[in-house]
């Protein structure tokens, strides 16, 4: 995979609901109603990740869920994250 251009980047971001582009990465936040329900969410995310072979750097505070894609092996920002992102964006209605 390629990195993307910083424009690349920005018009690409249109067409997700709410991430944000800092430090290198697409970072969300989701919140749900209690530990538990963010637990759920990564156990939806996990298997889709898999498939992808593409994982994304999770921290989780109790009730939020903050999630961040970026390639690694690319050094930014490339199509596969904005495919999970995608991904995960539809999951989290299971959750919410």
């Amino acid at each position: 995979m390629n990195k993307l251009s910083e424009d690349e980047i920005g018009n690409k971001l249109k067409n997700l609901n709410n991430w944000e582009y800092k430090d290198n990465k697409l970072v969300k936040e989701f919140k749900f109603r209690n530990f538990d329900d963010s637990i759920n969410f990564l156990k939806l995310i996990q298997p889709v990740a898999d498939s992808l072979d593409h994982h994304p750097d999770v921290h989780i505070y109790y009730n939020r869920v903050v999630i961040e894609l970026t390639t690694h092996d690319a050094g930014g920002i490339t199509e596969l994250d904005f495919q999970l992102a995608e991904k995960i964006d539809d999951l989290s209605t299971h959750v919410m």
